[in-house]
């Protein structure tokens, strides 16, 4: 009963990907692997889900969440960057509890975007997967290369949308994969001091 298609959305999308994850998985066992990416997998799904995104897959080590689709806020682009703030904090809990188990500990890069997006099912007769497809969601995609362990990367078009009060350090202009010109790119820092 479902269709292929779908409509055009204003859309926050966010990845999140382990940093090092290819070099640091030579080292351990598939079971402590799986282990890792089960437990962090858990514990940053319902970060997402407490600030009203929606889960739309998993990419190896990555994650890729929306806000905006296929249910709509009027403070998306806040519920976005919110979750990603409770997400850092939220993997150093864990890493200090990984840390005093003799566990490995893990960094994690974000990068957030907001644009129209085309949202529906894709795929073909035999799989169809509802998701975002467009230039917001690579150019998230690319921020989230870029961030830093513990970095939250955000594109002038989202943070001209967020309303509440947040510290934005501006960097150089970013040359991204598949973009002609320079995107002007911000780092996230804590909210400002009342």
């Amino acid at each position: 009963a479902v269709r292929l298609g779908g409509e055009k959305l204003a859309t926050t999308v966010l990845f999140s990907d382990i940093r090092g994850f290819t070099t640091m998985s030579e080292t351990m066992r598939p079971d402590d692997i799986a282990r890792l990416l089960s437990d962090y997998f858990t514990e940053m799904v319902e970060v997402i889900f407490e600030h009203g995104g929606t889960l739309d897959k998993f990419i190896g080590d990555a994650m890729m969440a929306l806000w905006g689709a296929p249910i709509a806020h009027d403070d998306d682009p806040d519920r976005a960057l919110r979750a990603a703030l409770a997400m850092q904090a939220s993997l150093r809990q864990l890493n200090e509890s990984w840390a005093a188990a003799g566990r490995q500990t893990i960094e994690v890069g974000i990068g957030i975007n907001h644009g129209e997006v085309f949202a529906g099912n894709i795929g073909s007769h035999r799989r169809l997967e509802y998701t975002v497809i467009g230039d917001p969601v690579n150019v998230a995609a690319r921020l989230c290369s870029r961030a830093g362990g513990g970095e939250i990367l955000v594109t002038e078009s989202f943070r001209a949308l967020v309303t509440e009060p947040r510290q934005f350090e501006w960097l150089p202009e970013m040359t991204l994969k598949g973009k002609l010109h320079a995107v002007p790119v911000y780092r996230v820092g804590p909210p400002p001091a009342p």
